[in-house]
């Protein structure tokens, strides 16, 4: 059991790194899409930042959702 609740822990660590990188990306890519709009200097491609959003969102409920199992968990 104590195996099983180190790997959660490391898991749930795993995520919140991943949620900070994916953070950085949204936030490059709406400034990379708000400069095209801004300067019409290229297209960009807004299906990959819809879709990159979407997956971000999807990311951060999970995580959230393993926040919350492991705070219960812990109370009992």
């Amino acid at each position: 059991m104590k195996e099983s609740t180190e790997k959660k822990i490391r898991t749930l660590k795993v995520f919140k790194v991943i949620v900070i990188i994916y953070s950085c990306v949204i936030i490059a890519l709406l400034i990379h899409t708000v400069y095209g709009w801004a300067t019409g200097t290229y297209d960009t491609n807004y299906v990959f930042l819809a879709s990159s959003a979407a997956t971000y969102c999807a990311t951060v409920a999970i995580y959230e959702e393993m926040k919350k199992k492991e705070a219960k968990k812990k109370q009992e």
